[in-house]
């Protein structure tokens, strides 16, 4: 279980979170509720193009159960690609979108 809520994680960190989660083989929970992740330093968000890296995390992470992304302002692009993922993504159970 990993708790980032409300951390100022810039584009560097966000980028290697993404990567991590491709790699990752042993978190299961993972709570970015009201974060500033971004992979735009000028943005205060996940946002679509976050949304987008992180639903190419999932598609290759075998072990999060559990993600709560609460009010990160990811649009319909970034929705579509999580959606997208969760069609391949076979363990998470629990995903958290509220006030997106």
């Amino acid at each position: 279980s990993l708790n980032l809520y409300r951390n100022k994680i810039g584009y560097k960190d966000g980028n290697a979170l993404y990567k991590a989660l491709m790699k990752n083989k042993f978190l299961t929970s993972l709570n970015l509720i009201n974060n500033s992740i971004a992979l735009d330093l000028n943005k205060h968000d996940i946002d679509d193009e976050g949304g987008k890296a992180l639903a190419g995390a999932l598609k290759d992470n075998e072990t999060l159960t559990f993600l709560d992304l609460y009010r990160n302002n990811i649009g319909v692009e970034g929705g579509k690609a999580l959606a997208e993922a969760l069609k391949v993504n076979k363990s998470l159970t629990s995903l958290n979108l509220y006030r997106n």
